[in-house]
């Protein structure tokens, strides 16, 4: 299944329009902004142990190297790093981590490098979202930051990628603003754990909100009810629910009458920023990495199978005998029962039967 999520599709046929969608994703916008900047320019931090804190130092790279050097370093030492921390990558399978970013949920942290350009991220280096958000259990629409504070009622298994070379170069961005405004005479004097909050966390409000409609598509399909966020910010926050539940439901109602490949049916839910926003890290397909970014795209796997119905399936069947592959080879493996919690792991074996069955 990894080609359906790595692999952007062929455009067949055309898309769902949601003439009032325009109206959630105009306000949806303005409003991600103002919590941006609000926390981009307050006093905001991270505690000095915030796992991005020690991978951002544990990389222990030199400020006087331009930044192709830089980012050169960078991606020699990222996986070793991570795999110190316990991250997942394509060399380590890693572990679970404790409610880093969200409250209560069990998080799965992959890393991961990209090809990139570094002097291009060198001058736009405040736009850079480092790290995003491959999966979440948050329905609501509270835009809230990912700081590991019980912020939310629901919980559940979180997936983030970090693209460790583009956080670095994003932190060298930060550093050199620093140094030319304490050399300017500024007082005001902002570390690591100031940028943390102010720049990573509050660029993976994107790559959150977008699986925040997705959850609600999910749910509204699946007849579950929706979580609400515990605490909001101190301004208000457009309230476009309602409006938004009936765009997703249409749209449900539509893909249950299509007839189409799985990957054009991912292309037609809403979302507001990401163009694919079920796109996986570009990185090598192993075990050490495959169980993680499977179960990050668990989900829209469920929707696929429910909403295009047997149809689907016949139209599918190739990515179908994959899954079942795959299925198959993470019971024979006991990757759940090494990986997860024991409940956890009870619940993913149960969901997938379906799957390795037909």
């Amino acid at each position: 299944m990894y080609s359906l999520f790595s692999d952007p599709p062929k455009k067949q046929g055309g898309s769902i329009q949601l003439p009032r969608f325009h109206d959630v994703e105009k306000a949806t916008t303005r409003d991600i902004e103002k919590i941006t900047d609000y926390y981009r320019y307050g006093s905001f931090a991270v505690k000095t142990n915030h796992i991005l804190v020690r991978l951002i130092l544990s990389m222990n790279l030199p400020l006087s190297y331009d930044a192709s050097q830089y980012y050169g370093l960078a991606t020699q030492r990222a996986l070793y790093v991570a795999t110190s921390l316990g991250m997942t990558s394509s060399i380590s399978k890693g572990r679970l981590h404790p409610g880093l970013f969200y409250y209560g949920c069990p998080e799965i942290l992959i890393a991961y490098t990209d090809l990139e350009r570094p002097f291009t991220m060198e001058a736009y280096w405040k736009e850079l979202s480092p790290v995003k958000v491959l999966n979440h259990p948050l329905s609501n629409m509270g835009y809230t930051i990912p700081d590991g504070i019980e912020r939310n009622t629901e919980t559940g298994l979180v997936s983030i990628a970090i693209d460790i070379p583009e956080l670095m170069m994003q932190y060298r961005g930060f550093r050199l603003e620093q140094r030319a405004r304490s050399e300017e005479g500024s007082d005001e004097s902002l570390g690591i754990h100031h940028f943390v909050y102010r720049y990573v966390l509050t660029s993976m409000l994107k790559s959150q909100t977008d699986l925040a409609i997705f959850n609600r598509l999910y749910n509204l399909y699946d007849g579950a009810p929706m979580g609400e966020c515990i605490k909001r910010h101190p301004f208000h926050i457009t309230d476009y629910r309602d409006l938004l539940d009936k765009q997703l439901e249409e749209v449900s109602h539509r893909l249950s009458k299509l007839a189409l490949p799985y990957g054009n049916v991912l292309e037609q839910i809403p979302r507001i920023y990401s163009e694919h926003p079920f796109s996986v890290p570009d990185m090598a397909e192993t075990r050490q990495v495959w169980w993680a970014l499977f179960l990050s795209r668990y989900k829209a796997v469920d929707y696929l199978w429910s909403i295009c119905g047997e149809k689907g399936r016949s139209l599918n069947g190739t990515l179908i005998n994959q899954l079942k592959l795959d299925v198959k080879s993470f019971r024979i493996e006991n990757t759940w029962k090494a990986m997860l919690p024991p409940e956890m792991a009870t619940d993913v074996q149960y969901n997938l039967k379906k799957f390795e069955n037909v």
